[in-house]
């Protein structure tokens, strides 16, 4: 089975840095205005979401002879390579239209133009895998051409 890791590109560390300072800044600006009670609710409530997100984070991809595992801390996505009728590299960033998901703090997770499922850290590295059934899903392993070069090797 190998391995491949997925890194953010710099636009979405970006955003992801940025949530965090928001997320500290806010609550203590707040404490230092006088309002202690929303200040703590405003922390709870950020550092759930952030926690959450980061969460939903993809620390890895796996391919072996049989399936393409995409796991994170909340899912097992298993997609047999018998079922894969399509897989390509896919740096091109275009119009993706969120339907359901994060978009760009700890990356982009969920459901993008529809039911595209995307679990996507780096836009310039993505990779679309599409199933006989019309199923789409959009990964960034670190480097695209191996990760493809290794399922065709498979299918």
């Amino acid at each position: 089975m190998k391995n491949f890791t997925s890194k953010m590109d710099k636009k979405t560390g970006l955003m992801t840095t940025s949530f965090v300072v928001f997320a500290v800044a806010v609550p203590f600006v707040m404490y230092k205005l006088g309002a202690p009670r929303v200040s703590l609710f405003m922390v709870s409530l950020i550092m759930s979401l952030a926690f959450i997100t980061s969460y939903m984070m993809i620390p890895q991809l796996f391919v072996d002879q049989k399936v393409i595992i995409i796991k994170n801390n909340f899912v097992n996505i298993k997609i047999p390579l018998q079922d894969i009728k399509n897989i390509e590299a896919s740096p091109n960033i275009g119009l993706n239209i969120r339907t359901l998901g994060v978009g760009g703090v700890f990356g982009h997770f969920g459901y993008y133009n529809g039911n595209d499922v995307w679990y996507v850290t780096n836009v310039y590295h993505k990779v679309k895998i599409e199933t006989k059934t019309g199923k789409i899903y959009m990964i960034s392993p670190e480097n695209p051409e191996e990760f493809i070069k290794k399922v065709k090797n498979f299918s």
